[in-house]
């Protein structure tokens, strides 16, 4: 399994020749738990492949069991051939009877992945700023201190700040078996803003450049839950004034660091790819918080043949209850229905969409149940 994903993801995933360093890939990828991983197979030869890690993921104020799909991979001389697609289905499959409710991944392209029922998330932030323009916080007091570690010395507390950040961060996913071969490298930093003896915040960051004095300073993680914890994480990064010029700040996208402070001058950019998230077993996502509304509807769901039929959705004391019904009121795409369970879709765009043909009264009873919301992944992969 693991020659087939590093041969087939180096040549597909990565800049070659030559291949990513084998000794090094087998180091991080080895020790990996709870992988599902499938190939397709052309006179003996894998020529495709796909593979998914179990993740739990805050589905609105529930924890829900979730696939992340990576690796997906094919040769050239078998593209084109449905074997993606064939792949595709069959892992979603076996996630299903692994007791995977949801599948998310990062396209290569949007388009290509919507066809299989997935919907875009919102993408993150990049914010870039002066280490100059946060000089006026080295005189704040916060009356809090900033614990430095390396990231394998203090990331089971690291992990803990994240579960508990998941239990109110919708769309929220942490993978169930942590990467301990790849934090061992501590290849970052970990600052926790620390009042009191409790952790208000974290940040992940390294310094990155050639010449001293001009570095980049880069915050992969910053995740805060008050707002001194989010001042005394920018007092810390001030503080870097004379090693680094430049922060470069990855952050949820509700979150608007041009906010925090007068002439910081940020300038905003976003990743290439948005994660994107799909319903993978409509039976198994009762149980999310929702408002008081119901409906029923015909899903149309090819690639997922379990999902199609008639359902019905309601709302019992503001929970969801999913069972199956006699008649519908609208037919819905699983695009559809994903977008809706996300938050990120506006019901009147659904005909426009080619997702379905709910009429008003079904669009006002999904707007009740399915209030617009932003969902944040937060695991790359």
């Amino acid at each position: 399994m693991l020659e087939t994903l590093y041969n087939l993801n180096s040549y597909s995933l990565h800049p070659s020749p030559p291949l990513q360093n084998r000794e090094d890939w087998m180091a991080i990828a080895k020790p990996r738990q709870g992988i599902t991983c499938l190939a397709l197979f052309e006179d003996h030869a894998p020529v495709a492949v796909v593979a998914s890690t179990p993740l739990t993921q805050n589905m609105r104020g529930r924890l829900y069991p979730t696939s992340g799909i990576w690796g997906v991979s094919t040769m050239p001389a078998a593209r084109r051939k449905g074997y993606c697609r064939q792949l595709m289905g069959s892992l979603l499959s076996a996630n299903r009877v692994e007791g995977k409710s949801f599948t998310s991944l990062y396209p290569f392209r949007e388009s290509f992945y919507e066809r299989f029922g997935y919907v875009s998330y919102p993408l993150t932030k990049i914010a870039r700023f002066t280490t100059q323009s946060l000089i006026p916080l080295l005189k704040l007091e916060t009356g809090g201190e900033i614990r430095l570690q390396y990231i394998a010395e203090t990331y089971d507390d690291y992990r803990e700040y994240l579960v508990q950040m998941r239990l109110h961060t919708h769309g929220m996913a942490m993978f169930d078996y942590p990467n301990r071969a790849s934090v061992k490298r501590n290849l970052v930093w970990a600052a926790s803003a620390v009042f009191d003896g409790k952790t208000e915040g974290v940040m992940l960051y390294r310094t990155t450049g050639e010449e001293v004095t001009k570095y980049t300073y880069l915050a992969t993680r910053f995740y805060y839950h008050t707002s001194r914890a989010r001042y005394l994480l920018l007092d810390w990064i001030g503080r870097h004034i004379d090693q680094a010029k430049q922060v470069e700040m990855w952050l949820p996208e509700d979150k608007y660091p041009e906010t925090w402070l007068a002439d910081t001058q940020v300038k905003i950019e976003n990743p290439e790819r948005a994660a994107m998230s799909r319903v993978l077993d409509i039976e198994m996502i009762s149980g999310m918080q929702v408002g008081e509304a119901d409906f029923s509807a015909r899903i149309i769901d090819p690639l997922c043949p379990w999902n199609e039929g008639l359902w019905r959705f309601e709302s019992v004391e503001g929970r969801l209850q999913v069972s199956k019904a006699q008649a519908a009121d609208c037919e819905l795409t699983i695009q559809a229905l994903s977008a809706l369970v996300n938050g990120t879709l506006d019901p009147t765009d659904i005909a426009l969409r080619g997702w379905g043909n709910p009429g008003a009264a079904v669009q006002a009873a999904i707007v009740e149940m399915f209030p617009s919301m932003r969902p944040f992944m937060h695991e790359m992969f």
